[in-house]
């Protein structure tokens, strides 16, 4: 695959469970999930290049030629997993707090990237400390070449059919993710990344925010992960912009030192 611009068949796709509810908390939730994207891939022209399923959220990182197809191959999905759902728990109503999100891949740097960063959430969220140690994601699928990955999709990302393992784990070793540069993809990026947070440090966003050590965290790591001005970072974090200056101006230093 040529480096830099690439068209958009590459979509980074996040479903959330409707007040962040646990509804793949169940193993076998999990396997139901996986088991209605095996089944409706091929009918819908969808790849599926990689995956993972948390207990409240799902990740993919699908490759379509018609985006329509994407949108269908969602909705078919969704409506069948709340409907399983539903009749599990006993329960009636919305399971997912909207349709889906999506994201197009533009460059190829951002899709490996976004591989890496899917595939490194359960390492993030503290459930495990590896990437291969976690079931419910396509992490080990490119090794083993099963599941959704094959040599078609390993040439399609990597430009080979042969993956070079150490490459594959270098990719997943750098704890820094980069989403596309766009203002108006802004909004879905932080709720994502308050999302993970949240997992990983068990807490309410507004409960993390109020402590400076907390900030003095958060602050340059988002800083790290998305294109994001001081100014809005600082609304995200309730503080002024100047303290937010002083915060990434001490970590700078800290880095270097």
């Amino acid at each position: 695959m040529a480096r830099g611009a690439m068209n958009t068949s590459f979509f980074h796709v996040i479903i959330q469970g409707l007040n962040k509810e646990l509804i793949f908390g169940k193993e076998q939730y999990k396997n139901k999930f996986f088991e209605l994207l095996k089944t409706n891939k091929k009918k819908y022209c969808v790849e599926i290049i990689s995956y993972v399923i948390m207990s409240n959220h799902v990740h993919l990182l699908l490759y379509v030629e018609k985006i329509n197809e994407m949108s269908s191959f969602m909705k078919k999905i969704n409506e069948d997993f709340a409907r399983y759902y539903n009749y599990m728990e006993n329960r009636v109503g919305y399971v997912f707090r909207n349709r889906f999100l999506s994201e197009p891949i533009t460059n190829q740097k951002y899709l490996l990237h976004c591989i890496s960063y899917i595939h490194n959430n359960p390492v993030k969220a503290n459930i495990v400390q590896r990437c291969k140690d976690y079931r419910f994601s396509s992490y080990c699928d490119y090794i083993s070449k099963t599941n959704f990955v094959n040599e078609k999709i390993i040439k399609l990302i990597f430009g080979t059919e042969s993956l070079i393992l150490s490459d594959y784990e270098n990719l997943h070793s750098n704890n820094k993710y980069y989403f596309a540069e766009n203002e108006s993809n802004l909004k879905e990026n932080m709720i994502e990344i308050i999302s993970e947070i949240e997992m990983r440090y068990k807490s309410k966003w507004n409960e993390l925010i109020k402590y400076n050590c907390m900030l003095e965290r958060i602050g340059p790591e988002i800083k790290e992960r998305i294109k994001i001005s001081n100014y809005e970072l600082a609304r995200y974090l309730k503080i002024h912009r100047h303290k937010l200056e002083r915060i990434l101006l001490k970590h700078n230093k800290q880095d270097k030192s």
